[in-house]
């Protein structure tokens, strides 16, 4: 019962690592220039991203915030 108990641990201690660092690959930053297909993109901090690299991009979009 222990030996199982110990594999089930270590097991989800493997899937929190592993998907800590897949969401640890995200960018932040603001579109710059839009030139038909060519986009240029200013990035807030540090992106291990380089120049060919292909990335998909979300757009957020801003709501107004109405109030007294």
């Amino acid at each position: 019962m222990r030996k199982k108990v110990v594999a089930l641990i270590m097991a989800l201690s493997f899937m929190g690592a592993s998907s800590g660092v897949a969401m640890a690959k995200s960018c932040k930053g603001t579109v710059k220039e839009f030139d038909g297909k060519t986009m240029v993109i200013s990035i807030k901090g540090k992106c291990k991203c380089a120049v060919g690299d292909e990335v998909k991009i979300k757009v957020k979009k801003k709501m107004a915030v109405e109030g007294c």
